[in-house]
């Protein structure tokens, strides 16, 4: 894979947790989000409705996938798995060739609100990847993280597995506590990579940055 220059670590005004996080994650635990669906992300459900129909396969999510490089990767080597990658910017999912395979396929669409949507059907994951999402670094972006965000609540209701990275490591143990607060099990570790699946993980591993890994495996995700 071809790297793209040299990343900076991530700078940021916050050195530990959040201080409001398990504020919102209580807070999300109880309230309904009403927060508005884009037509596209309706339609990127169908789409993958219909893929996996195709397949007759156990869906693998695969949100903020970007120009679909780890979503191929993943496909290539899960051919048990219908992978579906989901990202909002129609630029980034047209910037690589070979949009759909066999066994997976790139839909636009924005990924809290296709968890929700997925969480009101009743539609589930046998695997979820967030591969580097936007860290938001700055501490009054909180409600933007992944954690932070009123739609956590969906992402754990369609995901048995997830597997979260980052390289930040402030980002990895707030998802870690986030996971805990929700009664969910976790694990975290600093992440060897043999071949970066995405390439912002080529980028930050070139940089000589440490790359986290955040895991959780459930059974029960009626949470």
């Amino acid at each position: 894979m071809e790297s793209f220059g040299v990343s900076k670590p991530v700078s940021s005004n916050q050195t530990s947790l959040h201080k409001d996080l398990e504020v919102l994650i209580n807070r999300y635990a109880k309230a309904v989000d009403k927060t508005p669906i884009t037509d596209f992300t309706y339609e990127a459900f169908e789409q993958i409705k219909q893929k996996v129909a195709e397949t007759q396969l156990p869906l693998w999510l695969d949100s903020f996938s970007g120009t679909g490089v780890s979503t191929r990767y993943f496909a290539q080597q899960n051919s048990d798995y219908c992978v579906i990658g989901v990202d909002q910017s129609s630029v980034r999912l047209r910037a690589e060739p070979q949009p759909e395979g066999e066994n997976y396929m790139l839909v636009r669409g924005e990924c809290e609100g296709l968890w929700r949507v997925m969480a009101q059907e009743g539609y589930y994951t046998s695997m979820h990847t967030l591969l580097y999402p936007n860290p938001w670094p700055k501490s009054q972006h909180i409600k933007r993280r992944v954690h932070g965000n009123a739609a956590f609540r969906s992402m754990l209701r369609i995901s048995s597995r997830i597997e979260l990275r980052t390289n930040w490591e402030i980002y990895a143990r707030e998802f870690e506590r986030a996971l805990m607060l929700s009664n969910r099990p976790t694990q975290i570790r600093a992440l060897e990579v043999d071949r970066a699946v995405t390439r912002f993980e080529e980028k930050y591993r070139a940089s000589g940055h440490t790359l986290w890994q955040v895991t959780s495996d459930a059974r029960d995700v009626s949470v």
